[in-house]
Order: structure tokens, then sequence, then C-alpha cells
């Protein structure tokens, strides 16, 4: 498994699967208060991307 980690966005060179699987993190149970702090992408090839929202 390749896991890539991007900081603040995705690169322009990320293209993505016709079918993308995506999964996000906050700080906490409430999205209203909480804050986004990472997203997970995956194409289905056993690979990664995960974008650090700081």
């Amino acid at each position: 498994m390749t896991i890539r980690l991007h900081r603040g966005d995705l690169p322009d060179s990320f293209r993505p699967a016709a079918t993308v699987a995506i999964d996000t993190e906050t700080l906490g149970l409430n999205p209203h208060r909480d804050r986004l702090c990472l997203v997970q992408l995956s194409n289905g090839d056993g690979s990664a991307d995960l974008v650090q929202i700081p």
C-alpha cells in the first residue's frame, strides 16, 4: 500500500480515477463546531492520498 501525505491541498499532479472513495476526519464529533483536519482519498488501487488541513 502506498500512502502519500499532502499538506493543505492535493498537488496539481493528482489524477483521480473514475470512482474515488473519500473519508474525512474532524477534531471532534460536532461538524458545526469542530474543524476538518484530514481528508483521505483512494482510487481503489491500494494507494491513499491524505490531505492534512492546517
